[in-house]
């Protein structure tokens, strides 16, 4: 019996299965606490240049200032493009705030993307890209395969 054409939408396409976004600002040595006041936003994560991390007690030779959304399911519901034009939505819009991050610092936006099959997609709208030119933000995207079938 031939496969209904959602389930070859399923193995041949689609929209992306999940995401996480994440602005991400970094400098050797950058003061968290000035980034929080800056841009009036608490940090989801932080931290600065000589604090330690993992068990070994390694140290951090930057400073770093992050907030992500949490992992984000778009099979149902919100699109992957929607969702991330509200978190663009959600970044400060003061032009001065910007300048001064990018004066000193190094600010990317990052998209973290699950896809269950190979070839899915998203679009990102000319709003995103346009907010993200007037902000200087930098775009990364990483993406990964969450595939249900055993190696």
């Amino acid at each position: 019996m031939p496969e209904s054409s959602d389930q070859l939408m399923y193995l041949c396409g689609g929209e992306i299965d999940a995401g996480k976004f994440s602005l991400r600002i970094t400098a050797d040595d950058l003061d968290p606490d000035q980034i929080t006041q800056l841009l009036s936003r608490q940090p989801t994560s932080s931290h600065r240049p000589g604090d330690t991390f993992g068990k070994q007690g390694r140290t951090y030779n930057f400073g770093s200032w992050e907030i992500s959304t949490e992992r984000l399911d778009f099979r149902s519901g919100q699109s992957c493009e929607e969702a991330f034009d509200e978190f663009v939505r959600s970044l400060p819009d003061t032009p001065a705030v910007w300048e001064r991050v990018a004066s000193g610092c190094e600010a990317q936006v990052f998209l973290c993307l699950w896809m269950r099959t190979w070839n899915r997609e998203f679009d990102i709208s000319a709003f995103a890209l346009g907010e993200l030119v007037r902000r200087r933000l930098r775009l990364h995207i990483d993406t990964y395969l969450e595939s249900d079938e055993e190696d």
